[in-house]
């Protein structure tokens, strides 16, 4: 039995503007938009039910390739955002998209807010097989919340 990878969520401390950013430099629409409880214990956060807003956007694929941002109504913990940061930590998610436009990806998120870690830069990957090579035009950033993402455009 093989399972499927829907989402990845990232739990910030303002829902609507984390996928405010995303739509604007990406594209993306929301696909999920609403207030609810989160059950105890998913996340792990509180030893109670606690309100929640999900926002889920979706990308090119409709069932596959979303992001999810999760705000807690009265969050149980530190909410500070992380400021000017230039490294990724131990445990930390890297989000990885594939944009045809990795110059117009750069030029958006850097006016909203980003912290551009490495600006659009050109280079070369072992494919997965490791017979050939993939050039790629690649930047990175942590977006307004902290969040690090990668962001590739193959090349020919």
């Amino acid at each position: 039995m093989s399972s499927i990878l829907r989402r990845t969520t990232f739990v910030v401390p303002d829902a609507n503007a984390a996928a405010k950013f995303y739509e604007h430099v990406f594209g993306w629409t929301r696909f999920y938009d609403h207030s609810l409880v989160a059950k105890k214990g998913f996340p792990p956060v509180s030893p109670n039910d606690e309100p929640v807003k999900l926002v889920i956007l979706k990308a090119q694929d409709p069932h596959i390739g979303m992001i999810g941002f999760l705000q807690y109504v009265n969050p149980p913990f530190d909410t500070a955002v992380p400021v000017n940061r230039t490294k990724v930590r131990m445990g930390e998610a890297i989000l990885v998209v594939q944009t045809p436009d990795v110059d117009g990806v750069y030029e958006r998120a850097r006016v909203s807010g980003a912290t551009i870690a490495v600006p659009p830069t050109t280079w070369e990957v072992p494919s997965h097989d490791g017979k050939s090579v993939i050039r790629l035009r690649t930047m990175s950033m942590f977006d307004p919340t902290g969040v690090y993402s990668e962001v590739n455009q193959h090349l020919s």
